[in-house]
């Protein structure tokens, strides 16, 4: 019995001895192996572990030296060449959510040059384009991604109301108005209309206000004058009130809650009214 036990046992060692021996010879062979990749297939695969980190920046980088190292297979590649144009999109939404504005425009501008039909089809992109131009000053390329952004049917009504105020800053009142009008009659529904109505009503009150303050001026001036002064004055003021009411009263098709509207037309309408009351009380004597 100890006999076979001992035989076991050394048949035993032996197939340890020989199981080591095999996993430490496939242990280098693995080693060598992966010491052995090429330049472009460890490029790949750096790519491949940057994109997992989400560091897109150098897996773009590391993806464009196995891309062009001329590796077999790169051509078919198909998948790495869809992660790596992607991937300037990835970045670029980074670099955006760190306001970093210029850089987010330059990897946006890449993927539209790297992402074909689709990248040019995406209103979305275009739409953080015009946002990063926008905070950069650069109102042509802004208000041309824009536009781009409502042609494809993303944000129209936020567009239309960045492209107004990019007008507004650049001192086009009249293309900002055109725009707002323009932006209202087509999205009514728009959560954004009150401050579409907000920025238009500026010029309109603007415009409103000076028959209004003419006519303030001379109802003053009748106030001090003698009674026929005071309807000389008065005449020609209640004249300028009725200008202004007109005015006010298109404020307030664009903006119903406007206070400063409703107050200035009210201010008109007693003050005309006054007037006419006292000219019927003067012929009542």
């Amino acid at each position: 019995m100890m006999q076979q036990v001992e035989k076991f046992n050394k048949k035993f060692n032996r197939m340890k001895k020989v199981l080591l021996v095999l996993t430490l010879f496939l242990f280098f062979v693995s080693a060598a192996n992966a010491q052995e990749l090429s330049p472009g297939l460890q490029a790949k695969n750096d790519g491949n572990d940057a994109f997992r980190n989400k560091d897109y920046v150098t897996a773009i980088s590391n993806w464009e030296k196995y891309l062009n190292s001329g590796e077999e297979g790169v051509a078919d590649d198909v998948n790495t060449q869809s992660l790596y144009s992607s991937s300037f999109k990835y970045a670029a939404d980074n670099f955006l959510r760190l306001k970093e504005y210029q850089s987010a425009l330059s990897y946006f501008e890449k993927y539209l040059e790297k992402g074909g039909d689709e990248a040019k089809k995406d209103g979305e992109i275009a739409y953080k384009m015009a946002f990063c131009a926008n905070k950069l000053d650069k109102n042509d390329v802004a208000l041309s991604e824009y536009q781009r952004s409502i042609d494809l049917g993303y944000r129209e009504d936020m567009s239309m109301l960045y492209i107004a105020s990019i007008y507004k800053d650049a001192g086009r009142e009249d293309k900002m108005i055109e725009t707002l009008e323009l932006a209202m009659e087509k999205y009514p529904n728009s959560k954004n209309r009150s401050k579409m109505a907000s920025m238009l009503t500026v010029p309109m009150l603007k415009e409103a206000a000076v028959p209004f303050n003419e006519a303030n001026e001379l109802a003053k001036s009748a106030a001090t004058g003698d009674p026929t002064q005071y309807l000389e004055n008065m005449g020609k003021a209640v004249e300028k009130f009725n200008a202004a009411i007109p005015l006010f009263k298109n404020v307030l098709e664009v903006d119903p809650g406007n206070e400063q509207a409703m107050t200035y037309l009210k201010n008109c309408e007693d003050n005309i009214l006054a007037f006419n009351t006292y000219k019927e009380n003067l012929q009542k004597k």
